[in-house]
């Protein structure tokens, strides 16, 4: 009884590798698959047909529709792994070719990082909900309903037009997310200029997060707290600022100070991740960090200090 043919034109040894992986559990059944491939106008065709009488754990039909479901996984594999970088790098170099080819390499390199942790994510379609592996495999199996053979780059050019919309989407998402990459290193170059020309005003900082109030704390090399005024200071300078936060305040205070080593500490309590990788970035072999340390531990009389 014949089952499927799948007609693909490059890397014939990595679909395999797809599919042997998907019908072995059949295989292990003692289910007698046969596969046959013959090569024709420079495309490999894949064809599967199965004895039917080896058939003897479900009904036939429950069979054809179970192994149908493996190969449609096994094409999601080999489309996602395969094509889909070809595919992101052709859009790229059609609509977006005003871009630099390494500014293009680093826009793709984030598009298939989206994609990846985009797999599980629901999209909706026709008010339906379904994960991008999902949803590709659903067209498959539709697909297999009304042929049993299938010509793998036909079907993702005429097929899927949803998933090129997606893979659009997902480029100007790139795109969107390398260009505030860029701005944000400009950024942090100009910060690392300031500290450089800057005399240091203090040896060191000691930043501590309040858990009560979630604002930073400065304290100087003898324990002592930095006056606050440094702080009003700088915000009175940014007024004009208004999206200003209040970590961004707290970068703009360390370098007017300048100081020679910054500590930063209980950095697991701080609730601004990134706030510590500009601070590292900008002031980079100057800052410590810690998770509780012997300054920590003995400064839990540093509320009595204040």
């Amino acid at each position: 009884m014949n089952l499927l043919s799948i007609i693909v034109e490059e890397d014939l040894e990595f679909l395999k590798e797809k599919l042997n992986k998907q019908i072995q559990s059949f295989i292990n059944e003692d289910i007698q698959l046969e596969e046959n491939i013959i090569n024709v106008d420079s495309a490999f065709n894949i064809s599967y047909s199965v004895k039917i009488e080896s058939i003897k754990n479900y009904p036939v039909s429950d069979f054809v529709n179970l192994f149908k479901y493996c190969i449609a996984n096994a094409l999601w594999e080999y489309i996602q792994h395969h094509e889909e970088p070809k595919l992101i790098k052709k859009i790229l170099d059609d609509e977006f070719y005003y871009f630099e080819v390494a500014e293009r390499a680093e826009i793709e390199r984030i598009a298939i990082d989206i994609l990846n942790s985009d797999n599980d994510v629901d999209v909706a379609i026709n008010g339906d909900k379904f994960s991008r592996k999902a949803k590709i495999i659903k067209d498959l199996l539709e697909y297999f309903r009304d042929s049993n053979e299938i010509h793998l780059k036909g079907f993702i050019t005429f097929r899927l037009k949803d998933y090129f919309i997606d893979l659009e989407d997902t480029l100007e998402r790139a795109i969107e997310d390398f260009l505030m990459d860029r701005e944000y290193n400009e950024f942090i170059k100009l910060l690392k200029y300031f500290v450089d020309i800057q005399e240091s005003k203090i040896d060191l900082v000691h930043v501590v997060m309040d858990e009560e109030d979630h604002k930073y704390k400065l304290y100087d090399n003898h324990n002592k707290p930095i006056d606050n005024n440094c702080f009003n200071e700088i915000a009175k300078e940014l007024t004009d600022y208004n999206h200003l936060t209040y970590e961004d305040i707290l970068i703009s205070t360390l370098i007017t100070m300048a100081p020679s080593i910054i500590y930063i500490h209980k950095v697991s309590s701080i609730q601004q991740p990134e706030m510590i990788k500009t601070i590292a970035k900008v002031f980079t072999t100057k800052v410590k960090l810690c998770n509780g340390c012997d300054w920590c531990n003995i400064n839990s009389k540093v509320k009595n200090n204040e």
